[in-house]
């Protein structure tokens, strides 16, 4: 090390030290008194939290122990309960769904001693099933009340609910129900603007500073239906304090750098003044070097040029061989991928003629008699599904086709999907007065099959429902025919969503991962478009919009 080297480092040593240590210490003592302040601003905003929760919670709870007391004196709820065929079971049946719409709850219920359901405001038709979780889990908790995730023929309801008991000739029933429990009534709860309090349901991790207010069961109806843990929690806002600590050390790296700066500048005249002499011998000495190398890279420059010609000659050689092979991968690539999409396509073809095939088969094996009875049933599936192969082939046999725009009837392709499918019945809604599509009948098929597709496959196997809809939309002086194809399956996070398009991207074992991608480039083809709304555990909705036909 160089005496210049040596001089700076003590210098910039002596300088920064002293600041660094006093930094630290002012740092450390403000870092303690402002966390100490927002634990005590944070703690009692939790107890004003609790106490309107509590608050909340008993209104609630008398709402519920008031309908019940109702229920009890109702000479119609005695004689519906008494005489099903009776004109007062109509009445008893529409009760849940007018209370809800008078007093404003979310959800309401009134169930038997077994849990099943008289009366549902949410579904009407829900009477007779079995559904005692709720119950349960108000049951379980000193607090008497529980989170759910209730279903609901828009989309899934989150509320607080409780319940009350009452006895009519000598049966127990149950009045279940209470008010929205979403995120945005959470955050009504919280006492200031600097701290949220958030509702956190399922295994969801802790996060950093948070405060347990409640912790409530928590079942989610539309999955499972088992009782899990929803807490309330308060998510105290650092961000004031956190700026400040930022700007005190923004302060403190801006004076060390300044301090750093002025002792590098000092250190470096001080060096060259004492160390000129030192400099000036060093430079004699080492021009008589300079001379002997000179003379060396002249003798053996000839040499090294050879030798970079020889190198540069080999170099060419590998790199067309190297362009080649590349040439012959991207070859092959595209090979690949036409054949993933013909595949791809002729298995959403095959999929309806092999569900037929296995039915009629089921149907010879234990109904022989029906057989003739089934087949004239399902053969317009069966015709469909050869009509989509055919017009796939000649669509592959000019490798490029020219896809149809003329007007296409929306109502007998969805019928066909829909046909397609023996998993479980697609709900179909569609009106007369949706008009023909500027699109292919092939293309619209191809579109909506694999949106089905993957809908009941996002299911895997469990209850749920698949919706295939179209209505007629106007944007501008342009109108679209809008399709909805939506499950109540497992859903997809952000990341998945974002990769949802892409060529070769599939979660599942056996996919190709071209079914979006196709539907992306068909639409695109005819003007339309498609976009989807998701999340875990909500089930998935795509949209597609395509030109209609002027009429």
């Amino acid at each position: 090390m160089t005496f210049r080297v040596r001089l700076i480092l003590a210098l910039v040593a002596l300088a920064t030290v002293p600041l660094l240590v006093l930094g630290y210490g002012v740092r450390s003592e403000m870092r303690a008194r402002l966390d100490a302040d927002a634990a005590g601003r944070a703690e009692a905003a939790a107890a004003s939290l609790r106490t309107r929760f509590t608050e909340s919670l008993a209104a609630d709870r008398r709402r519920m122990e008031s309908l019940a007391a109702g229920l009890a004196n109702d000479n119609r709820f005695r004689t519906a309960i008494a005489d099903v065929a009776s004109e007062e079971r109509r009445w008893l049946l529409d009760w849940a769904s007018e209370t809800m719409r008078v007093t404003g709850l979310a959800t309401l219920e009134v169930q038997d001693s077994t849990g099943r359901i008289l009366s549902s405001g949410l579904f009407r038709n829900d009477f007779d099933r079995v559904a005692p979780a709720a119950p349960r889990a108000v049951a379980s908790t000193p607090a008497r009340a529980a989170v759910i995730d209730a279903r609901s023929p828009d989309a899934p309801v989150l509320a607080l609910v409780t319940t009350a008991t009452f006895t009519v000739r000598s049966m127990r029933f149950t009045v279940v129900g209470g008010t929205p429990f979403d995120s945005a009534h959470v955050a009504a709860l919280s006492p200031g603007a600097t701290i949220a309090a958030v509702l956190v349901t399922g295994a969801t991790p802790a996060r950093d500073g948070e405060i347990d207010i409640a912790s409530l069961p928590y079942v989610n109806e539309a999955a499972s239906g088992d009782a899990a843990t929803a807490r309330i929690v308060l998510l105290p806002d650092g961000g004031a304090t956190r700026a400040l600590k930022a700007g005190v050390t923004r302060w403190l790296l801006v004076t060390v750098a300044v301090t750093l700066l002025i002792a590098v500048a000092v250190a470096v005249l001080l060096g060259r003044s004492i160390a000129a002499p030192i400099v000036e011998l060093s430079g004699r000495t080492a021009s008589l070097d300079l001379d002997r190398l000179d003379q060396k890279f002249v003798s053996g420059r000839d040499d090294e040029i050879g030798a970079l010609e020889r190198t540069l000659d080999a170099l060419t050689g590998r790199l067309r061989t190297s362009v080649s092979r590349l040439r012959e991968a991207e070859r092959a690539a595209a090979t690949g991928d036409l054949a993933r999409q013909v595949n791809h396509d002729i298995k959403n073809g095959l999929a309806p003629i092999r569900n037929v095939l296995r039915h009629l088969a089921q149907t010879a094996e234990k109904e022989p008699a029906a057989l003739a009875g089934v087949f004239a049933e399902r053969r317009g599936t069966l015709d469909a599904s050869v009509e989509y192969l055919d017009a796939l082939a000649r669509n592959y046999a000019r490798l490029s086709p020219t896809l149809g725009r003329g007007p296409t009837d929306p109502r007998p392709v969805m019928h066909a999907v829909a046909q397609g499918v023996t998993a479980l019945t697609v709900d179909v809604r569609v009106s007369d007065t949706v008009p023909p599509v500027l699109a292919d009948a092939v293309v619209l098929q191809r579109v909506l099959d694999n949106l089905v597709s993957n809908a009941v496959e996002a299911l895997e196997g469990k209850p749920g429902t698949v919706m295939l809809a179209a209505e007629s939309v106007r944007d501008g002086a342009q109108p679209y025919v809008r399709f909805v194809v939506a499950d109540t399956g497992r859903g997809m996070t952000r990341e998945e969503l974002a990769l949802a398009f892409n060529d070769f991207h599939t979660t599942k074992r056996s996919g190709t991962g071209l079914g979006l991608s196709v539907v992306r480039r068909l639409l695109t083809d005819v003007g339309g478009s498609v976009r989807a709304e998701t999340a875990p555990g909500h089930g998935t909705t795509f949209t597609v919009d395509i030109p209609a036909a002027v009429r």
